[in-house]
């Protein structure tokens, strides 16, 4: 055995899949979540169940498939070994000596040979495409995986179908042996059997549908974390800007999930079954029956696909007044006093009534055509069965080649075949909205990511706080630059301020230097690389970033203070605290840091937020700092205290870029740069730049002199 217990192997893993330096596992790394679902597949320690494992594990990396060894090839350097007793290990290296170099969780080692039984397999990976992966092709990969599953329930469905026969073929020995010979012993002999069958035929279904409810929640939480991790790592700039019809699109999972079940269960169960029931009516009254049930079967289908076109077309219109809907409402919930202030109710809600005429309206027409299918796929199954019944009297009475008994069984089976047709309506209405909902998160899956373009983005170890733009631009749409950066250099340890008018581009400065926003055309560097192939995990971990208008989590105080932080205790928070001065908040909370944060956190004041996100900040000790308006909504008192414990933080080699309107934050520049949409029009030390910018007051200055 690789392993004396699970958790060691379990150390391996998450050495290999979180800690390793070596390419390519430094760069190919598996979230917590990741982590989590592929370690539920290690059973035991045993050789088979841990080669097993790897080849998963290789799998989810997107390295090449696992090609086990008992013989190592310098030819296939780097390679996994694992050994007997220890573990995994990369081997790296053959030495001039002849020995092996290889690193594990205890660091490098050199060893001259390796014990008997230890396994080795390359380490290769896969040549991919940076393709942007749709949400098409997530749906139809998070399916698959569930084909087992399928497969099982196939199996419990085909034996369910069989055991239905049991009831057809019933009333046929009883009308065709039983009433003829009054055979009762034959008869309570059949009714044990048939009773068995439709017993076995309950517990089948009950087992399939656990089965079924298995495959559904895993499908869901995988559908769920891929489409919200794809969402958190959308570009910011990339992001619509339409909250509600966002939210919408995200949520739309569901009726994709929902459809994809009922339909495997319809393609690969349900519709198959119904022919392997025709055939079995071929076989008890003929063709010409058999034809009839056929024949009704194909105008059915004729019939549902008649109106899938407009009901398609109608899900569209109707899930996009939804989705507007969800935008006004979002919209009109985050500017709930704007609105009462202003009188504007009366104008949202008038669009707000017009958005649920539409939505209605749509739904009447759905449910109005989904209900014609509906009547007239009864009709049909309604026609069949009087068309059945008056073929096979006449086949009866004229003929020997049918009894009274097939006729039964036959009528029972006709039902059979002709279900599934009656659940193609439903099936319809969410194939429409299906469609959309895939339409809508394949818009998302188009946005730009953080990255964009990159397959393996850097994360270097070391990273200076130097930055410079060269020919950088951002517009928001259409809309004429409002960042026009022709160069831009600031040094490691440099303070500086940005100012200028009102939409100038100074906010949107800040982003383009936190990575938030992609310049078009241009580029952002930072310690000489491209910031776009930087590790945004990377970049969080060094740049500080303070937004203008902060908004809080639901949740405690504690979750908002150390929100993305690690290794942070009550006693470092408290300490920073006392320095930021928000202490003085948690001291007059009744349950101060559990304290409850609703959504948005408008619990507290404007001035309140700003000094938790500049704690948080302080906690993260971060090389860069960006602070857009920092202190904009403090009083005077707590501005400086805060300006106090930013400046006692600052370390020489940290970077600060802080835009401001208050004199105050001046203090802690030693730069001013001064922008406009056209660029930068002043840029040198802060007295220089202040002096050109107040001449009148350095003019009295210079007269007191």
């Amino acid at each position: 055995m690789f392993y004396q217990d699970i958790e060691s192997a379990r150390h391996d893993i998450a050495w290999l899949t979180q800690a390793c330096a070596l390419p390519p596992f430094s760069v190919l790394r598996l979230t917590s979540y990741e982590r989590e679902i592929l370690e539920q597949t290690l059973v035991d320690i045993e050789e088979k169940s841990i080669l097993s494992f790897y080849d998963h594990l290789f799998e989810n990396l997107g390295l090449k498939n696992t090609q086990w060894s008992k013989s190592i090839s310098h030819a296939h350097l780097p390679v996994l070994a694992l050994i007997p007793d220890e573990g995994i290990r990369i081997v790296i290296e053959k030495e001039a000596e002849g020995s092996w170099k290889s690193e594990g969780r205890d660091g490098l080692r050199s060893c001259g040979a390796f014990p008997k039984g230890t396994w080795f397999t390359s380490i290769k990976s896969e040549r991919k495409s940076i393709d942007k992966l749709s949400a098409k092709e997530m749906f139809k990969t998070i399916a698959l995986e569930q084909k087992p599953i399928i497969w099982y329930a196939a199996i419990a469905s085909l034996s369910i179908n069989i055991l239905a026969l049991a009831t057809s073929f019933f009333s046929m020995q009883v009308y065709d042996r039983v009433i003829p010979t009054q055979g009762l012993s034959t008869l309570a002999a059949l009714s044990v059997g048939v009773f068995i069958a439709i017993f076995l035929e309950m517990i089948l279904k009950l087992s399939r549908s656990h089965i079924l409810d298995r495959a559904a929640v895993s499908m869901d939480i995988a559908y769920s974390h891929h489409i919200f991790d794809r969402f958190l790592k959308i570009r910011l700039d990339a992001l619509p800007r339409s909250i509600g019809t966002l939210s919408g699109q995200l949520q739309s999972y569901a009726t994709v999930r929902a459809f994809i079940s009922t339909v495997a269960l319809y393609v690969f169960i349900d519709f198959p079954f119904s022919m392997i029931f025709l055939g079995v009516i071929i076989m008890l009254a003929g063709w010409m029956i058999g034809a009839i049930v056929l024949g009704f079967l194909i105008i059915a289908i004729f019939v549902g696909m008649i109106f899938r076109k407009k009901v398609e077309e109608l899900s569209r219109t109707s899930t996009l007044s939804l989705h507007q809907k969800l935008g006004l409402l979002v919209e009109s919930v985050e500017n709930a006093e704007n609105v009462k202030a202003s009188g504007a109710g009366w104008k949202l809600l008038s669009r707000w009534n017009a958005l649920s005429e539409d939505a209605i309206h749509d739904d009447i027409q759905i449910r109005h055509y989904s209900e014609m299918s509906s009547y007239v796929s009864g009709f049909l199954q309604q026609l069949s069965y009087i068309s059945l019944v008056a073929m096979g009297a006449y086949l009866v009475s004229t003929t020997e080649n049918l009894t009274m008994g097939g006729l039964i069984a036959t009528t029972i089976l006709s039902g059979r075949v002709l279900s599934p047709i009656a659940m193609l309506p439903n099936l319809l209405v969410q194939w429409g909205k299906t469609k959309m909902a895939v339409e809508d998160l394949d818009r998302v899956y188009a946005l730009e990511r953080d990255n964009e373009g990159v397959e393996r983005p850097l994360s270097p170890a070391v990273i200076a706080p130097h930055f410079r733009l060269e020919n950088a631009q951002f517009s928001y749409g259409e809309n004429a630059p409002s960042v026009n950066i022709g160069e831009l250099n600031i040094a490691p340890g440099e303070r500086v301020a940005i100012l200028g008018m009102i939409g100038s581009g100074k906010s949107t400065l800040l982003k383009m230097l936190a990575g938030l926003y992609k310049p078009k055309p241009g580029k952002v560097f930072i310690s000489g690389m491209d910031m776009q192939h930087i590790s945004r995990n990377r970049l969080n971990e060094m740049i500080g970033y303070l937004p203008q208008n902060i908004k809080l989590i639901s949740g405690t105080l504690r979750d908002n203070i150390l929100l993305g932080l690690a290794g942070i205790n009550d006693e470092m928070v408290l300490e920073v605290a006392k320095q930021t001065g928000l202490i003085y908040l948690i001291n007059v909370l009744a349950q101060g840091l559990d304290t409850p944060v609703p959504e948005g956190g408008e619990s507290v004041s404007g001035g309140q937020k700003q000094m938790i996100a500049l704690t948080r900040l302080i906690l993260m000790k971060p090389k860069a700092w960006l602070l857009d308006e920092p202190t904009a909504n403090m009083d005077e008192r707590t501005e400086r205290q805060m300006l106090e414990a930013i400046e006692r933080k600052l370390s020489p080699e940290s970077t600060l870029v802080v835009v401001t309107h208050k004199p105050a934050l001046l203090g802690l520049v030693n730069r001013v740069i001064v922008v406009t949409p056209q660029g930068i029009v002043m840029d040198g030390p802060k007295e220089v730049i202040l002096a050109k910018l107040n001449p009148t007051v350095q003019a009295k200055k210079q007269g007191a002199q």
